[in-house]
């Protein structure tokens, strides 16, 4: 957690201000800072603390609810509150939850928005509790009477009516309407990807002859493709005005690009967020009825076929990111993502060097599974500074079991040929870790998996001493050496 949220969050703690209240006030700092704004005079002359503190009073109790400091605490609070963005501490803390600042999602919609200030009609954007810290921007660039922002989220939607009344924002997708443009993105934060997937499926046809969408989905929806999800995804790969699907890492969302006309083959490519960029892995294009009727439409399965690695496609077999999260899961939150470091756990860390890939099996200390978090231990784990740097990158595995089985397949010569071809396609270890995640194995008995379990064990127990007994004896094959080296020392009378 940045400085600038951990002073802020002692400052209120001081007041007697603690988890969402904090937020309830950062939020009437804001709407409080927009009518001063608004006013030519306080711009022009500026306005006191008292003044500050009786406007407040006057115009933020009815929506906030009464002020629950003096003008004193408020003078302590205010100032430094804007050093906090309100969508990252909500991000952050876990205070409110159905909202999520949605940084992530900066450099893709860079250009839809670009893209956007010449287009004409109506723009929905839809999930925008997954980027409501780019709504801002979305509502500075693009004239509002073109916007319609639309969230399921009964919280991002209140919030967001209190942040910006003026803003065009519905909590039911409008059955009926047609719409020009569609920019829709998840990674699966706060519904199920079969929510998202059926929702987004049926508004295909939603869009005027002419228009176009963007359809960011959960790759989880890509990695758990039976029922629901393998309807969905078959319909918009047959859709003919699909222009292109991209697999973006480490967002752990797909890219269905729908043009407004219609397109013979599909462009295929996995983009790698690097630093403010990214970069692309393009495939052979492929007709939409092709990509329809392959067993399991993946990106990653494709590339691996096209390389010479037969890839298991039966949308029955299990993937690794069905099994595990990885050190910064999207579809987890970030408060989330701290309470799970700090249980019990097993860890599978990705290491490597150019095409080289390591692979450790690493148990997390922590508490027990089942041990409940007091709200003081959720305070501390919400205010620690980070979680991991960018160069320890894991699968975290709650079943030590799964664990075992994907370390095992990894560690096989066909698992180190699966590796080696997907670190030809991407540069950094986390967009590495998220194509690992598509990868599917077989399915293993309960008494195999037992058996397995017990013989890996056995191996780990037998290795670990091995290794103490080397590091004994080549400690005692120091001090032998040492001894003939150094003297001992004389004995005098």
């Amino acid at each position: 957690m940045k400085e600038s949220m951990q002073t802020i969050i002692k400052k209120f703690n001081a007041l007697g201000i603690t988890s969402s209240a904090m937020v309830t006030e950062l939020l009437r700092f804001r709407v409080l800072d927009q009518m001063l704004q608004g006013s030519p005079e306080v711009r022009q002359w500026g306005i006191t603390g008292e003044k500050l503190y009786e406007l407040a009073q006057q115009s933020t109790v009815e929506t906030f609810g009464p002020i629950p400091y003096d003008q004193t605490g408020f003078e302590q609070v205010y100032g430094p509150s804007f050093a906090v963005e309100v969508m990252d501490f909500i991000t952050e803390t876990g205070y409110i939850e159905g909202l999520a600042s949605g940084e992530q999602w900066r450099l893709p919609f860079k250009e839809i928005i670009e893209e956007h200030k010449t287009s004409e009609g109506i723009i929905l954007f839809a999930f925008i509790e997954e980027y409501a810290g780019l709504a801002e921007e979305i509502l500075q660039t693009l004239p509002t009477e073109r916007l319609l922002l639309y969230t399921p989220s009964e919280t991002c939607y209140n919030l967001f009516k209190q942040l910006y009344p003026l803003a065009p924002v519905i909590n039911e997708w409008p059955e009926d309407v047609i719409f020009d443009h569609i920019v829709a993105a998840s990674t699966g934060l706060f519904r199920a990807p079969v929510q998202i997937m059926e929702e987004l499926a049926t508004r295909v046809g939603n869009i005027t002859e002419l228009g176009t969408a963007h359809y960011f989905i959960p790759i989880s929806a890509i990695q758990d493709q039976v029922g629901m999800n393998r309807m969905a995804v078959q319909y918009m790969l047959l859709q003919k005005r699909l222009q292109a699907v991209r697999e973006w890492a480490p967002l752990g969302t797909y890219e269905f690009v729908y043009t407004n006309y219609d397109v013979k083959k599909v462009a295929l490519e996995i983009r790698e967020v690097m630093e403010d960029g990214w970069r692309s892995t393009p495939f052979i294009a492929l007709p939409h009825e092709v990509l329809a009727s392959m067993d399991t439409f993946s990106l990653v399965q494709y590339g691996l076929s096209l390389c010479g690695v037969e890839p298991a496609m039966k949308a029955q077999l299990p993937t690794l990111g069905e099994d595990a999260f990885t050190s910064a899961d999207p579809k987890i939150p970030l408060y989330v993502q701290k309470i799970f470091s700090a249980y019990e756990a097993t860890r599978l860390v990705l290491e490597r060097d150019g095409l080289t890939v390591q692979l450790k099996l690493v148990p997390q200390a922590g508490r027990p599974s089942g041990d409940a978090l007091d709200e003081k231990a959720y305070a501390e784990l919400v205010e620690q500074t980070e979680l991991d740097s960018q160069s320890n990158v894991y699968w975290l595995f709650t079943n030590p079991q799964a664990a075992y089985i994907w370390y095992t397949y990894f560690r096989s010569e066909r698992g180190q040929e699966i590796l080696t071809k997907l670190a030809q396609m991407v540069l950094t270890p986390a967009a590495l870790l998220q194509l690992m995640g598509s990868v599917r194995r077989a399915v293993i008995k309960e008494e195999a998996l037992s058996e397995l379990a017990s013989q890996f064990e056995v191996a780990r127990e037998a290795r670990k001493m091995a290794l103490e007994k080397a590091d004994a004896d080549w400690q005692a094959a120091i001090e032998t050496m040492a001894a003939e080296i150094v003297p001992a020392k004389e004995v005098t009378n």
